[in-house]
């Protein structure tokens, strides 16, 4: 009796018809084949609309960003102007009180400060009854931890870098005093009238 399966030849060779009724039978020497999945177009470029998108993403986000940095430097800048305002008003009252060695306000530049001192000791700030600490000022600490983003931008004190005020709450000088403080690409501007004292602010630019 042969040992061949049934439909096989004795070539070993199995007739075509065979792989064809059944496919699900692989006979040996054969190899299934299965079709090869459709290559994608994008080979991890980008097209245009996605590009577009992202443009437009990143306009959006800046549009938000800018107005939130500016509306910052528009309130720190109102704050530091009343604060400085403040601090002027008190060292012109000061030096009415203290005719014998009136008060001056000393601003440096370099190291965004400005403190209260006295005509014999201008160097020495003189101590803030709130507190009871060094009157001075310094953008993003103490009393002015919540103005960091504030600058001192310039100053005109008569040739000086100081304000003083006389007896009367004049100043020492004959033309307006200004300190121009920034904050975020804005600036404003406080001006001190020479013959009262009396100080300004200017609009926030």
């Amino acid at each position: 009796m042969s040992d061949r399966p049934a439909g096989v030849s004795q070539g070993g060779n199995m007739p075509k018809s065979t792989i064809v009724d059944q496919p699900d039978r692989i006979p040996n020497g054969f190899i299934r084949t299965w079709p090869s999945p459709p290559r994608s177009r994008r080979l991890g470029a980008f097209t245009i609309i996605e590009i577009l998108i992202v443009v437009v993403v990143v306009a959006i986000v800046a549009s938000l960003v800018v107005p939130m940095v500016s509306g910052l430097g528009v309130t720190q800048l109102r704050s530091a102007a009343q604060m400085l305002v403040a601090d002027l008003e008190f060292a012109q009252m000061e030096s009415m009180a203290h005719g014998d060695d009136a008060r001056v306000v000393v601003f440096n530049a370099a190291t965004e400060t400005y403190h209260i001192g006295t005509q014999s000791q201008p160097t020495i700030p003189i101590t803030n009854p709130v507190g009871n600490q060094p009157y001075l000022v310094r953008y993003g600490q103490g009393r002015g931890y919540h103005l960091d983003q504030v600058t001192i931008d310039a100053f005109s004190l008569g040739g000086d870098n100081q304000v003083a005020f006389g007896l009367y709450g004049q100043l020492d000088q004959t033309t307006p005093a200004t300190i121009t403080l920034g904050a975020a690409g804005l600036t404003v501007v406080i001006t001190l009238d020479p013959m009262t004292g009396e100080a300004s602010v200017g609009a926030i630019e």
